[in-house]
């Protein structure tokens, strides 16, 4: 099979296979090891689940929506898919510092609402990247740049949502669930946005950035309406199923929901 890949191909292949598999064992490691250590119920079983999704979402997309050459050939396939796999193996590396930690909230400290936000930046993050493999360039390389911007202003997104409401304090310290599945929501909406900013046939990168500052401003009204949503949202500290379905549930499905939209409408 590597004799169809280009030397550079055949290079990012293995580091993609190498990094995906170190850094995907460790997530089921501290899923199996450390979570029936500490916890033995809860999120542990749902977040084992998250990946399969991501990887779903991204053969969708390229499946659907990629490149030509890529979607009609079996070896590229696998290829963006182990790239991207990769990418998201090494997105979630830095969630701790955005605080998202799977194995500090979810597993040692039971909560629930962090479990929520780490599913949905782990999604986000996909949508971010299978967008950059939507359109016509000239190699991976393209798909990384692209990537990259998307995923980046996903994290600043996510932060400016953070300075402007607290949100970030109301996952991990409040543990409130229903501003946990806001924040999933939330990341998704504006990654489905994003993915969609990075999308197209490649130019230049210049070309790119002038594209993507155009197209990815629903992304940053995505983050001030949030903000506005999270200000006026008191926390929940009952997590009751009432409070989950509607100050939880309804403003995400809102989030998505936009994040379609504005997808589909460019």
């Amino acid at each position: 099979m590597f004799d169809k890949y280009s030397g550079d191909e055949a290079f990012a292949l293995i580091v993609g296979i190498l990094v995906g598999i170190g850094s995907w064992m460790s997530w089921y490691y501290a899923l199996r090891v450390v979570g029936r250590a500490v916890r033995p119920r809860g999120w542990r079983q749902p977040l084992a689940l998250v990946p399969l999704v991501c990887a779903l979402l991204l053969y969708v997309v390229l499946a659907r929506w990629s490149a030509e050459d890529v979607r009609t050939d079996p070896a590229y396939m696998i290829f963006y898919m182990v790239i991207g796999m990769a990418w998201l193996g090494l997105f979630r590396l830095p969630l701790p510092l955005a605080g998202l930690s799977v194995r500090d909230d979810v597993l040692e400290r039971g909560n629930d609402a962090a479990a929520w936000a780490v599913s949905g930046a782990l999604i986000g993050g996909t949508c971010c990247f299978a967008g950059a493999n939507v359109g016509n360039g000239p190699g991976w390389w393209v798909v990384l740049f692209s990537g990259l911007l998307s995923t980046a202003t996903l994290m600043l997104l996510w932060w400016m949502a953070h300075l402007g409401s607290r949100l970030i304090e109301k996952v991990t310290v409040d543990r409130d669930c229903a501003a946990g599945v806001r924040a999933a929501g939330f990341l998704v909406g504006a990654g489905l946005m994003l993915g969609r900013a990075a999308a197209g046939d490649w130019v230049s990168a210049a070309a790119t950035l002038a594209d993507f500052g155009r197209m990815a401003w629903p992304a940053a009204a995505l983050a001030g309406v949030g903000v506005i949503i999270e200000r006026s949202c008191a926390p929940e500290f009952r997590n009751g199923s009432l409070a989950l379905a509607t100050s939880g549930g309804l403003p995400a499905l809102v989030y998505v929901g936009a994040g379609i939209v504005v997808m589909w409408a460019w």
